[in-house]
């Protein structure tokens, strides 16, 4: 199984040919794929927000599901994507994903100190707010320059791993079942391992094109440049 995660597609950060260009490696292989949250760096599926890139992606997903299993968990830089979009998936879910002891998790909700982020999401992803920016005249250009100024909040969050969070979150996981976990969301790696057990935060593909691969059998998770790890 491949998993991307915290890709942050777009046409101004000038990615998307890459990203692309690895779903086209994909297609090479026999391999499931998660797609574990902000594949898009802003994503508002909604008419008059969603980018001929995010309609591409769905076009992939919806051609190769018939091939492969593709998961998708929304990010907190997607908004309503699982919501209009679940037949384009094996399996969706706007937050996390578990089976078979597996749990993959974007991860913006494990630090609960956060409470300025955590509010923000209670507000901008519901019914009240999905219909007032569905049909606010200036929505897009507003909601752009919303995003814009979200990314100097919080700065004293955005700094540094929630290591006491994450662990706190893996042991309460690993007590309901789940033997392997795979986080997004933070940026870097971390690994967390308790009587068995193991707890992984993996890189972003947007810093370096690294993807994770992971070995249903064993559990055994490993990472690395997309290019690399495709050729195999």
């Amino acid at each position: 199984m491949i998993i991307v995660a915290d890709a942050h597609v777009s046409m101004t950060n000038g990615n998307h040919a890459s990203f692309f260009d690895m779903l086209s490696s994909l297609e090479e292989t026999s391999s499931d794929i998660v797609f574990l949250g902000d594949i898009f760096d802003l994503w508002i599926s909604l008419p008059r927000y969603e980018e001929e890139i995010q309609k591409r992606f769905l076009a992939w997903c919806s051609a190769n599901r018939k091939q492969r299993r593709i998961g998708f968990i929304e990010g907190n830089h997607e908004f309503f994507v699982v919501e209009r979009n679940r037949d384009c998936f094996s399996w969706s879910d706007g937050a996390c994903w578990a089976e078979e002891g597996f749990l993959f998790v974007h991860g913006d909700l494990i630090n609960r100190a956060d409470k300025n982020y955590l509010r923000f999401r209670r507000l901008s992803k519901n019914l009240f707010t999905k219909t007032l920016v569905r049909f606010l005249p200036f929505g897009p250009s507003l909601v752009y320059k919303m995003k814009r100024g979200l990314k100097k909040t919080n700065q004293a969050f955005r700094l540094g791993l929630p290591r006491q969070a994450l662990e706190q979150f893996a042991e309460q996981s690993f007590s309901q079942g789940h033997r392997t976990i795979v986080v997004g969301h933070f940026h870097e790696h971390f690994h967390f391992e308790q009587s068995g057990a193991s707890l992984q935060v993996l890189p972003a593909w947007y810093s370096d094109g690294e993807i994770a691969r992971l070995d249903r059998t064993s559990g055994q998770i490993t990472t690395g440049p997309w290019e690399t790890m495709l050729s195999h």
